[in-house]
């Protein structure tokens, strides 16, 4: 997978940028990693609200 050499920077509270999917370009601060479903949980601001969002690993990016 592409991604895998990207899962080991995700850390809980650590920021990460969604890369695909409806979330494409959001950034925001990792929640939980779940390794074993292979997604990610962070908070993005979706106008003016903090949004939980679940994205797959392969989608995200640590900045």
């Amino acid at each position: 997978m592409s991604g895998m050499p990207h899962e080991l920077d995700f850390q809980v509270g650590g920021d990460v940028r969604v890369t695909g999917g409806p979330f494409a370009d959001f950034t925001g601060p990792v929640l939980a990693v779940d390794h074993a479903r292979g997604r990610v949980q962070l908070t993005v601001d979706i106008l003016g609200d903090a949004t939980r969002i679940d994205v797959p690993l392969s989608d995200a990016r640590a900045v």
